[in-house]
């Protein structure tokens, strides 16, 4: 059972449809109403609320311009949203890790059984499966091989609601850590995917400088004030606040700081990484770990290094040394690639379509053909890739962006069954598709000609060193 889709009703209507929605981003619901007997029955909540995230974030930018902040940086939010839909590549292929091993142990090893469609299971699930999110998060900052794959959620430096879309790709290997003593307690499957989905979208809404502290709530609830605290890279703000829904976990386990406005909070990681590239921002600690490992001596000391925390080295505590951390440098300079407004305009619209065609597969990756699928994966990876590239302002980009346009003539074909069943590419396929063609071999010829730019203006230092040898040779 899906949530509701919304009807051709009146304007009304429309807008109260809206609430319903939305009440979902903030935990607002009914036990009644996500209540599921069996895990295939429970919808992909997250991927259907993926356009009010991007409504939310189109909305959170008018409320900055009219405060006077600079509106949201457009490479930062490019990348922070195609980080979100590069880590659902592989759950739209891979079940996710937490659900498999959740059943495992539920299914054969758990002591007692809990009723689906009861309350109270409801409510312990709700409290119990906080709890669990909590210790996986601080595992995450705490474990250096899970921070690895953790740091990409980090890796962005404006702290905006599209920022909380920029997931890790792995994290769901080891996210399950903490979750199988629930299973071993009877709570059901189906109960714990949905609880597990509406503490992520809540946590969507946390992302923002726009939401001052919330009074009371802030003892109970963890809020934009706490988790800004948590996104920051000052000093003192390392290593806190890992609350999910609930704050009192970190009033409780020793791990809470409270937001002071003398000392703002300053996002990303502690070392910024200066990319965009989705494969390089998933995977480049790991490489600072081998690293780590190979130049750390004795055996014991290399074994230490992707179990302890990020900051270890030998001599020092299990988390390293607080006091090391650089300080922050004001007034912050954050890293900009300049873009002109035709390259920040291309981006846009491949953006658009990147979204829009994500959207439908996510949506529908279960009644269209795997093989389609699979093609369709490896055209929104080749797409998030070559935009992150160009973003970085890439030598190569372009050419790179060239051979992706030209691509999507060879496979459009196979790619058309993903977005047939939208309502308005029914009424208006030919024009659609038309439309399509013409964006991306309009971006083909352009990319063609800055390609040549670009290679001439590589070649000429070389004409002109040829020129000189020939005139001594002379």
């Amino acid at each position: 059972m899906s949530l509701p889709l919304i009807g051709s009703g009146s304007l009304g209507e429309t807008f109260f449809w809206v609430l319903h929605r939305l009440r979902y981003m903030f935990y607002l619901v009914l036990p009644t109403e996500t209540m599921y007997p069996e895990v295939e029955s429970v919808p992909r909540l997250v991927v259907e609320m993926f356009p009010f995230f991007i409504l939310m974030s189109v909305v959170e930018n008018g409320f900055r311009f009219l405060s006077g902040k600079t509106i949201s940086r457009m490479n930062d939010t490019v990348a922070s949203v195609l980080q979100g839909i590069f880590q659902d590549c592989l759950r739209i292929k891979v079940r996710s890790i937490e659900i498999i091993m959740y059943c495992f142990f539920y299914y054969n090893l758990r002591f007692w059984t809990l009723p689906w469609d009861s309350v109270w299971t409801w409510y312990f699930s709700f409290l119990l499966i906080d709890f669990g999110f909590y210790w996986a998060h601080r595992l995450a900052h705490e474990v250096n091989f899970i921070w690895a794959i953790h740091q990409a959620h980090h890796s962005a430096e404006d702290f905006t609601l599209p920022s909380g879309l920029r997931q890790a790709l792995l994290q769901p290997f080891t996210a399950w850590f903490t979750y199988w003593p629930l299973a071993l307690m009877g709570i059901p499957p189906s109960i714990f995917m949905a609880h597990l989905q509406l503490g992520e979208m809540y946590m969507f809404w946390l992302h923002t400088e726009m939401v001052p502290k919330l009074g009371p709530l802030e003892y109970i609830l963890n809020t934009p004030s706490h988790h800004r605290v948590h996104h920051a890279r000052n000093p003192q703000y390392i290593d806190k606040n890992y609350g999910g829904v609930f704050i009192f976990w970190d009033f409780l386990f020793n791990s809470f700081k409270e937001e002071d406005p003398k000392d703002p909070p300053v996002y990303g990681l502690v070392h910024p990484v200066q990319s965009y590239n989705p494969f390089y921002l998933q995977l480049h600690h790991w490489a600072t770990i081998f690293r780590r490992i190979r130049d750390t001596p004795g055996w014991s000391n290399k074994l230490k290094v992707p179990f302890y925390g990020p900051g270890w080295d030998v001599g020092k505590p299990r988390l390293g040394c607080y006091h090391e951390i650089p300080e922050i440098k004001r007034p912050v300079v954050l890293w900009d690639p300049p873009m002109n407004l035709l390259e920040k305009g291309y981006v846009i619209v491949h953006f658009v379509l990147v979204i829009l065609f994500y959207h439908e597969l996510s949506m529908r990756n279960l009644v269209v053909n795997q093989t389609i699928v699979t093609c369709a994966i490896v055209v929104l990876l080749a797409s998030i890739s070559t935009l992150g590239f160009l973003m970085e302002k890439r030598s190569f980009a372009p050419i790179l962006e060239l051979i992706r346009c030209l691509s999507f003539f060879a496979v459009e074909q196979v790619l058309w069954p993903v977005v047939e069943s939208i309502h308005l590419f029914h009424l208006h396929r030919v024009l659609i598709i038309q439309t399509i063609r013409i964006v991306f071999l309009v971006s083909a010829i352009g990319c063609s000609f800055l390609s040549l730019i670009r290679i001439s203006g590589r070649l000429s230092p070389l004409r002109h060193h040829l020129k000189i040898s020939r005139k001594k040779d002379l």
